[in-house]
């Protein structure tokens, strides 16, 4: 693949070249609305909305530097749709405390109920090929190497992550085929007659030239309503941008129920029942999951759960303790105040 690197012709024993520069780039453009209840009757609650679209060449604070998949357009094929570029995001926090009667001791006094409801919308998930060298540069092999992009046509919203269906694939009759595709996988001995490829996929391949129908061949595609994700032809980089797909979004729901005792008139004991994701929903990471290390390489096809929402978030930072996600957790606490 050495003759495909830009100075091969001039100076073919030079393989890797390194430049540095300062070219990352982030936007974050963003609506903010807030409304506040002071309490009313014991009651009083807090609901905040954000309405935002953030874009970068790399979301993470520290250790994201990544080689382009096109060195001659570092930004192009990079820039896009930040890992936590969240379009809706909607909380509410509530805090009721109860009346109380003066009855039994304090045993009908000092009770408190507290809930916060955090609603959003997906957040993005895109394509990074860590197995197929279709440029010809070896970029996929290099250290820190954001891997191969391939060519997407239709909507980004068919390609929305999945648990229990995979996305819909064809594989190529090619030892680079993708794995694991229950359609058209190529079967083994001399009269087995390769399926066609799908229409859609056939469709995009042939507009972009006779090297990508030939790629098509041997890979295989993905396809889902009318959107398709192709191989770029040999010698070529992907046309799909960085973080295009959608996830599941994220519901989450935490209750606390809190009872203060006053022992003395300085000193006050309060017990508290916490209850983090009290009705036990499933929320699952996009399939970028951490360090690239998550279900976004094509190349892996079902077998390696391409597309597929597979982890919570907590076990995808991984931080299965302090982290989002999980199932349901209480927490018993007790707090003197004086």
């Amino acid at each position: 693949m050495q003759p495909f690197r830009p100075y091969f012709n001039k100076f073919p024993y030079i393989g890797e070249i390194d430049r540095l520069s300062n070219q990352d780039a982030s936007n974050y453009n963003g609506l903010q609305v807030t409304l506040t209840q002071r309490p009313t009757h014991g009651v009083s609650f807090l609901a905040g909305y954000t309405y935002s679209h953030a874009f970068d060449t790399g979301s993470n604070n520290f250790n994201d530097i990544q080689l382009p998949p096109d060195s001659s357009h570092p930004t192009r094929g990079i820039y896009g749709q930040s890992l936590f570029d969240i379009r809706h995001r909607f909380t509410l926090s509530t805090t009721y405390a109860i009346p109380g009667i003066k009855r039994l001791g304090q045993l009908l006094q000092g009770w408190e109920i507290n809930s916060v409801v955090t609603l959003q919308s997906a957040s993005p998930w895109g394509v990074q090929d860590f197995t197929n060298d279709f440029s010809g540069t070896n970029q996929v092999n290099e250290l820190d190497t954001f891997g191969q992009t391939w060519n997407f046509v239709g909507n980004d919203a068919d390609f929305k992550a999945g648990r229990a269906t995979p996305i819909p694939c064809w594989s190529g009759s090619s030892s680079s085929t993708i794995p694991g595709c229950p359609i058209g996988a190529p079967g083994s001995g001399a009269n087995t007659i390769q399926p066609a490829a799908p229409a859609a996929c056939m469709s995009a391949a042939t507009a972009l030239g006779a090297g990508a129908v030939n790629i098509l061949n041997s890979v295989g595609c993905y396809f889902a309503g009318n959107s398709v994700l192709i191989p770029p032809a040999l010698g070529t980089v992907g046309s799909a941008r960085r973080n295009i797909f959608p996830d599941l979004g994220f519901r989450n729901w935490d209750l606390s129920v809190v009872k203060d005792t006053r022992i003395k008139e300085r000193l006050t004991a309060q017990f508290r029942v916490e209850f983090f994701n009290i009705l036990n929903h499933a929320n699952f990471s996009d399939p970028n999951g951490p360090a690239n290390a998550g279900f976004n390489d094509p190349s892996t096809g079902n077998t390696g759960n391409f597309g597929c929402a597979c982890n919570t978030p907590d076990q995808a930072a991984p931080n299965p303790v302090l982290g989002t996600g999980g199932a349901r957790s209480i927490q018993l606490g007790l707090k003197l105040i004086f």
